[in-house]
């Protein structure tokens, strides 16, 4: 895992139908990690959050051919710390993003195995909740930043001029590219050929590109300007 100085741990309640249990979800930013009903959980994403033990009398599962699987047919609620960042004062803070998400077989967007059912941001200045169905955190967060007051950025990795989508497509959350390992290319990147280039499974390899989830951050975070390209549908400059 990546960050391990950075860990952070998220309440969440998880159901299905063998019950409903509280729960602490670990995260380096990278992976989530958890351990319920005596297996060890661990994934980049709702829906891939895979064991290395099988038990069908705890769990569903989304098996594949090598015998491992993916839990499925859940829902989730977690809190998460997130950053948010006062231009005028230059202040940065840290408030609670609630999170519904249901996976498996509740989903009802059609072709999705996850999916985002609501968020609701809770700050000192009020509360700012997204109640529509979605696809993706990038999306669900957006719309949370379209609510804000005009001084206020989420300071996440999803709002980091040095974060990237791959132009192939993602997932529901942590999909997102870091590339802060790479700060003179980026700031000669103009198009999605530019990233290609950049992005290179040698790079992926050696880590010095890695994923992350779109509510982290890290102290390396620059929110982006109009000189910088990116590929991501975030729209906020500084």
């Amino acid at each position: 895992m990546k960050n391990k100085d950075t860990m952070r741990t998220y309440p969440a309640i998880y159901q299905d139908k063998r019950g409903t249990e509280n729960v602490i979800i670990t995260s380096d930013g990278s992976n989530m990690l958890f351990t319920l009903r005596g297996i060890d959980f661990e994934g980049p994403d709702f829906e891939m959050l895979g064991a290395e033990e099988i038990d069908d009398a705890k769990f569903d599962y989304e098996m594949f051919q090598d015998g491992s699987g993916d839990v499925t047919n859940f829902n989730l609620i977690i809190t998460i710390s997130i950053q948010l960042f006062n231009a005028d004062t230059k202040n940065t803070f840290a408030e609670n993003l609630v999170a519904h998400i249901e996976v498996g077989e509740t989903t009802t967007i059609d072709g999705l195995d996850s999916e985002l059912t609501s968020l609701l941001l809770t700050t000192s200045f009020g509360e700012f909740k997204v109640e529509k169905k979605l696809e993706w955190m990038e999306d669900a967060l957006i719309a949370l930043q379209d609510q804000l007051p005009k001084n206020s950025y989420l300071k996440t990795c999803l709002s980091c001029k040095y974060s990237n989508y791959h132009p192939v497509g993602n997932g529901m959350f942590g999909g997102l590219c870091c590339f802060k390992n790479h700060k003179a290319e980026l700031r000669q990147m103009k198009n999605k050929h530019d990233l290609m280039n950049l992005w290179t499974e040698e790079r992926v390899k050696n880590e010095s590109l890695f994923f992350v989830q779109e509510t982290f951050d890290c102290p390396e975070h620059q929110l982006p300007t109009k000189d910088d390209w990116y590929y991501k549908s975030w729209t906020k400059l500084i």
